[in-house]
């Protein structure tokens, strides 16, 4: 039996509209909005809850968006993608979240995600912004495969997570002979998400990148380390070291993520779009 199959099992099977709405095709050219709409109305409730955060998200509109078709004319079509599994995402689990891991998995995946939208305005990266926000999001997702399948084992594992990432996964593969990146790495191929998506859960936190898409892990793996430390005042030297491939690679400057122990948080707790987020996942 693949070594893997186990903790594939442990994973909800995503949506069939998600899926279709993730593998549609972004050439606005061919794209139409109008086929979108139909694909995404197909499912009520997931058009309901797109309606209320795309009024959050642009909640300086005077009129209330009340038609899909303009939620999507407005966002654009990559903003919805990121919506659409967003939103699936909180559902799919939704029955789980009032755990403490659970908690914590998702208020990390959830800023790690807004983070890495920041980072790519910081690196004038704008083409990838959409792109990284879902990365981020679900970056971590073999994290939640290996807890289900053995959940007081994982326990022992918590002080690593988010801390150090190579002591995270050579834990993980003592306990459970796979690591989080190698068993997200399955699940999103087995959900059928692009590469860019299953590479970045493969690969983020490792200095050796070999996907194409290493613009976007190296965006993804750079959030995912500020997650951990925004509480902290300054960096310390541990961080520092962390961080100084990816931003060396990134062009991205030390001093420019001190906005994000300084200001981030305290933007987020006015953001909508951001609080409209946390209430999803119970956070």
């Amino acid at each position: 039996m693949d070594k893997f199959e186990k903790y594939l099992k442990t994973i909800p099977v995503m949506p069939d509209v998600a899926t279709k709405v993730l593998t549609f095709a972004e050439d606005l050219d061919e794209v139409s909005f109008t086929e979108l709409e139909s694909l995404i109305s197909m499912d009520p409730g997931l058009t309901a809850k797109i309606l209320k955060v795309a009024n959050s998200a642009l909640y300086a509109r005077q009129q209330q968006i009340s038609r899909l078709q303009t939620a999507i004319s407005l966002m654009g079509f990559k903003a919805i993608k990121s919506l659409v599994m967003l939103l699936t995402a909180s559902n799919m689990f939704s029955q789980k979240a009032v755990s403490p891991f659970y908690k914590y998995f998702w208020q990390h995946s959830l800023i790690t995600a807004f983070i890495a939208q920041k980072l790519c305005d910081l690196s004038g990266n704008a083409r990838i912004r959409e792109e990284s926000f879902l990365a981020g999001l679900l970056h971590d997702i073999g994290q939640m495969s290996l807890y289900e399948s053995q959940k007081n084992g994982y326990d022992g594992i918590m002080e690593y997570v988010n801390q150090d990432e190579n002591k995270t996964c050579a834990e993980e593969e003592a306990l459970f002979g796979a690591n989080h990146r190698e068993v997200g790495r399955k699940i999103m191929e087995s959900w059928n998400f692009p590469a860019i998506y299953a590479d970045t859960a493969g690969e983020h936190g490792n200095v050796n990148i070999q996907s194409p898409h290493k613009e976007l892990i190296v965006i993804v793996s750079i959030a995912d380390i500020l997650s951990s430390v925004l509480h902290e005042f300054g960096f310390s030297e541990e961080t520092r070291n962390a961080l100084a491939p990816y931003l060396k690679y990134s062009g991205i400057k030390l001093e420019q993520l001190n906005y994000f122990q300084d200001k981030f948080m305290l933007e987020m707790r006015d953001d909508p779009l951001f609080q409209e987020c946390k209430s999803l996942f119970r956070l």
